[in-house]
């Protein structure tokens, strides 16, 4: 039988694959915001490990709860871009941004390279406001650069008590020169 070439065209050796989105659990998964976490490859051979049940939540979420006596036990978390230039590859900024995060408590991650920043922190509310007003009114230091524009997205309040991260890290930049400038030109 002759196909029918004005149903569905042929492409030859040149056919386009079919974008096809993950699917995880039933759910189709699209794009993501960057997290260095959930990167991280599985070993080839799972164990079964029954569901973990569901945290109890010990903070109320109800605003009217909370108080200026208490208004420090309420969790936040967000994440944050940053556009500008960061001098000596952005280590003096990485070096000036984690101390002010570290300094507040915060918990999550940061990349920090010469030209951008990339975070998500996590913390009690007085500290991630602090750190918030810290971003956005551009506190660098001339020496480690200055600031272009601050987006910050995916701000949520009211987390239970066992934060998604443990302790503050840098994402570093461990690619030799020769493969970083591959990336850089391509």
């Amino acid at each position: 039988r002759k196909p029918n070439t004005d149903w569905k065209p042929n492409y030859g050796l040149l056919t386009r694959r079919k974008h096809h989105p993950l699917i995880l659990n039933g759910y189709p998964q699209f794009e993501k915001p960057y997290d260095p976490d959930n990167r991280k490859t599985p070993p080839t051979q799972k164990k079964y490990r029954p569901p973990v049940p569901p945290p109890v939540v010990k903070a109320s979420r109800n605003s009217s709860d909370y108080n200026e006596d208490n208004f420090h036990q309420l969790k936040s978390k967000f994440q944050f871009e940053v556009k500008g230039m960061f001098h000596d590859k952005g280590y003096l900024a990485e070096k000036e941004v984690f101390t002010a995060a570290f300094n507040l408590h915060l918990v999550g991650w940061l990349k920090i390279r010469s030209n951008f920043m990339l975070g998500h922190v996590q913390g009690d509310t007085y500290a991630l406001s602090y750190f918030k007003k810290y971003l956005e009114e551009k506190h660098l230091s001339k020496e480690a650069g200055t600031i272009d524009w601050v987006r910050l997205f995916e701000y949520n309040t009211g987390l239970s008590t066992p934060l998604q991260y443990r302790h503050l890290y840098c994402e570093k930049d461990w690619r030799k020169y020769r493969r970083r400038k591959a990336h850089i030109m391509s």
